[in-house]
C-alpha cells in the first residue's frame, strides 16, 4: 500500500494510501474514508450512510446535506443511486476537506462543500429542509473511534428540524453502546421508523430514522432490483444487517 499524500495538523498525521484503485484516508493511523472512483460499495461502515436512503423513494430525495464529509466515500453512491439536484457537505478540518477534493475528486460529483464546524451550521441555518440528512461527526485524533457532538436531546431537536416531512436522517455511531447511552436511544418525536444498520467489519452502529413508515424489505427490494446492488449483495461485497428499531 503506498503512501500518496500526507500532511501533519494539530498533532495529527495525514496520510492517504492507494491500494490498487482505492484510496484511503488515515489520521494517525486510523481510517476515516475509502474513495474509489467506480465501485459502489466499500464492504464497510461507509456503506451504510448511504443505505438508509433505500428505505424510501430514492427519487424524491432531490437535497441532501453530509455533516461530517470526510473523504467523501459515500457520494459515488449518492450520486448514482439517488442522484439529488443537490449535495451539500460540511466538514471542520480543512485536510479532510482538501482530500476529499483534491485527492478523491468529490467536486466532480456536483458537491457543493463548505469548510465549517456542523454544529455552527446547524444552529444557525435557515434555509430549506433536506431530504437526507447525514451526520457523521467523528474527531481525527480520536483513536478510540467515539462521537465528536453528543447525540443529546438539543442536537437530535436541531437536526430534525433540517429534514424534510419525506426525509431520513442518518447519524453514526462508536458502537451500539454509545446509541444507548445516548438520547437518540429514545424513540425519537416526528418520526415513523428507526432503523440501526451494521457491518461485521466494524463495531460502528448507524441508526437512520424515516418520516414516512418504512421497512427492512423496503431497503432490500431496492438492493434487488439495482443490477450493480444486487451483485454486490450477490458476491457479498455489500455486506450488512438492517434491524427495525420501531
Amino acid at each position: 500500500m503506498a503512501v500518496v499524500w500526507q500532511a501533519g495538523r494539530a498533532g495529527v498525521n495525514y496520510e492517504v494510501r492507494r491500494h490498487g484503485g482505492v484510496l484511503r484516508l488515515y489520521a494517525n493511523g486510523v481510517q476515516h474514508s475509502e474513495f474509489h472512483p467506480t465501485r459502489l460499495v466499500t464492504g464497510s461502515v461507509w456503506d451504510l450512510l448511504w443505505l438508509p436512503a433505500l428505505l424510501v423513494d430514492p427519487s424524491r430525495l432531490q437535497r441532501v446535506l453530509v455533516l461530517g464529509l470526510g473523504g467523501g466515500s459515500l457520494v459515488p453512491p449518492l450520486r448514482e443511486i439517488v442522484d439529488p439536484q443537490e449535495i451539500h457537505a460540511v466538514e471542520l478540518d480543512p485536510l479532510h476537506l482538501e482530500v476529499a477534493v483534491e485527492q478523491f475528486g468529490v467536486s466532480e460529483y456536483g458537491v457543493t462543500t463548505e469548510c465549517a464546524d456542523a454544529v455552527d451550521f446547524v444552529q444557525h441555518y435557515e434555509g430549506p429542509c433536506f431530504d437526507l440528512v447525514v451526520e457523521d461527526l467523528f474527531a481525527p485524533a480520536n483513536t478510540a473511534v467515539t462521537r465528536a457532538v453528543s447525540a443529546n436531546k438539543r442536537w437530535l431537536t436541531q437536526l430534525s428540524s433540517l429534514v424534510s416531512s419525506r426525509g431520513v436522517l442518518v447519524m453514526n455511531f462508536g458502537d451500539w453502546k454509545e446509541f444507548q447511552r445516548s438520547d437518540a436511544a429514545q424513540k425519537p418525536k416526528g418520526w415513523s421508523s428507526g432503523f440501526r444498520l451494521a457491518t461485521p467489519d466494524c463495531h460502528n452502529a448507524v441508526i437512520a430514522w424515516t418520516r414516512q413508515p418504512s421497512s427492512s424489505n423496503t431497503l432490500r427490494r431496492a438492493l434487488q432490483g439495482h443490477p450493480r446492488l444486487a451483485e454486490a449483495l450477490r458476491t457479498g461485497d455489500l455486506d450488512y444487517s438492517i434491524r427495525q428499531l420501531f
